[in-house]
């Protein structure tokens, strides 16, 4: 996926709960995610297994829900979303 056409996906997405806009995660976020979820302190909202080779997150209520990106597509299934205990 090229940076122009994340940035127009981006720009049209929601989250799907509160339709409040969505960020790109940043690397420090996501290597913080990564953190968190080895540490087992963020959880899927749906209780599943969280996906290891994610390769980008967009994030939204304050930085206290990622959406995880797979394979250049976003996953905005909310019960597939990670929920964290405190913001990235």
């Amino acid at each position: 996926m090229t940076a122009a056409l994340a940035d127009e996906l981006l720009a049209i997405l929601a989250d799907p709960e509160t339709h409040e806009p969505l960020t790109r995660a940043t690397d420090a976020q996501l290597a913080a995610l990564r953190d968190r979820l080895a540490g087992k302190r963020a959880r899927v909202r749906g209780g599943g297994e969280v996906p290891t080779d994610f390769d980008a997150a967009l994030l939204s209520q304050g930085s206290r829900v990622a959406y995880l990106v797979l394979g250049g597509i976003p996953n905005m299934l909310l019960d597939d979303r990670v929920e964290l205990d405190e913001p990235l």
